[in-house]
């Protein structure tokens, strides 16, 4: 698979993360592919990296130190918990959606770091959510709550090196940084969203209205009013 050559190439540049992984909660079938072996994830479950998690209709939310990061039914993510002296990576996103929602408190300064797959997003204390697939008719029947089943493993790298793939990253709180593989930056602060296909060369950011946030958030089914304090402003 294309993105263990990746995932193989990152993990030789940092130095494994000494920081708990937690499972927070898990709601419905969520299962775990680790060594080749399909298994159900528990709430005892201990995670490694390279374990990839895949919801099918079932959620789960896990803390890294200060961020929760919190997945969607038939979502994939793939476990890297990875740190050095400038940044702690937490993993690579495949397909589906996650948001990540982050206390203003933080561990240390290192930028926070989310892989995919063709670009990275990192942010200081921040709520975003990330929405991922296979076209943009599919991505907006996710934010509708209809979560299509995701395709068979073995198929997954075809999809996810598709130029017809699609990505949106939509700021809620604080600020993210987007860099695609095509070289295109954005940084994003509240109510900004990017879209783009394949590469990010046609990255497209527009400013979304309340009413446009809230139908995301209420589709999709984050950021429930435990998570939506103040305590999340971000770090300056």
């Amino acid at each position: 698979m294309k993105f263990l050559a990746l995932i193989l190439c990152f993990m030789s540049s940092f130095a494994l993360a000494d920081a708990p992984l937690e499972i927070v909660s898990i709601k419905g079938k969520v299962l775990y592919y680790r060594e080749r072996v399909i298994s159900i994830l528990t709430e005892k479950t201990v995670l490694k990296n390279d374990d990839l998690i895949m919801t099918k209709d079932g959620r789960v939310s896990l803390q890294f130190e200060d961020t929760t990061l919190e997945f969607s039914p038939h979502s994939l993510f793939r476990v890297m918990n990875l740190k050095n002296k400038e940044r702690h990576q937490f993993g690579e996103f495949l397909m589906g959606d996650f948001s990540s929602t982050t206390r203003k408190k933080l561990v240390d300064t290192r930028r926070l770091e989310v892989l995919l797959p063709k670009s990275k997003v990192h942010v200081i204390g921040t709520k975003y959510i990330v929405q991922i697939a296979a076209n943009v008719e599919k991505l907006l029947s996710r934010q509708k709550g209809e979560f299509e089943e995701l395709p068979r493993l073995e198929l997954i790298p075809e999809v996810v090196a598709s130029n017809d793939l699609v990505t949106q990253i939509t700021c809620f709180e604080g600020k993210v940084f987007v860099k695609t593989d095509s070289g295109q930056e954005k940084q994003l602060e509240k109510s900004e969203s990017v879209l783009y296909s394949g590469n990010g060369a046609n990255l497209r950011m527009t400013l979304k209205d309340d009413s446009d946030l809230e139908l995301i958030r209420d589709g999709l089914k984050f950021f429930s009013s435990e998570q939506t304090d103040t305590s999340a402003n971000p770090v300056e």
